[in-house]
């Protein structure tokens, strides 16, 4: 079988083996949104800036794994390394059959915490039996993907450390307000201070 080198935003149908090219990690985060790999990238460099000895962390498309030969190479070179792996499953477990199990064997075969997080605002109770990670810490994770924002994907990193063992603060997760109030060269701020640039009439 010929394995083809995974290009950044590149678009896979699953026809073709992929090799994502990517050394072991204490961490591994697959998802299907490149938006939230980017995320959560950026998360852990300013992350990283207050603490520089963070673990390892490799971030995956779920897009690169479609075909069964990508699975059996990645779950080989980088899933017995881990410490933990973080998985959001679009579309549950049927749209990643083999990909899904074939993590949650070799996690459970050794020892290492696995989350399967749904894609979407929703529980997934066929995930759940499959989530080796404590359900509260589960649930956590999730709810700062769900919940979106810089902030929330800053404490999904430091969480993610926390759990394997690296000693730093997170908060738990919160909403992110739906609107806000906002003023050229000024940023975000309150409605008491942009309605003082109003001008009655306009």
């Amino acid at each position: 079988m010929h394995l083809l080198a995974a290009q950044p935003g590149g678009i896979q149908d699953g026809s073709e083996a992929i090799d994502l090219g990517q050394s072991p990690g204490d961490i591994l985060i697959i998802t299907a949104a490149d938006t939230e790999i980017l995320a959560l990238s950026q998360a852990r460099k300013y992350v990283a800036q207050n603490a520089p000895n963070l673990p390892s962390i490799r971030l995956a498309n779920q897009m690169h794994l479609a075909h069964n030969m990508s699975v059996d190479l990645y779950v080989e070179d980088m899933v017995g390394h881990a410490k933990l792996v973080i998985v959001r499953a679009l579309g549950g477990r049927g749209y990643w059959p083999y990909g899904v199990d074939e993590l949650a064997r070799v996690c459970q075969a050794k020892n290492i915490p696995v989350a399967f997080l749904p894609g979407d605002d929703q529980p997934d109770p066929e995930l759940s039996t499959l989530t080796t990670l404590r359900e509260e810490d589960a649930h956590r994770m999730w709810q700062y993907l769900v919940l979106g924002g810089p902030d929330n994907a800053q404490n999904f990193m430091a969480c993610a450390a926390h759990l394997v063992g690296f000693e730093i603060d997170y908060i738990e997760p919160c909403p992110v307000l739906p609107a806000g109030a906002y003023w050229p060269q000024s940023g975000a701020q309150g409605y008491a201070e942009v309605s003082k640039n109003w001008r009655s009439g306009q």
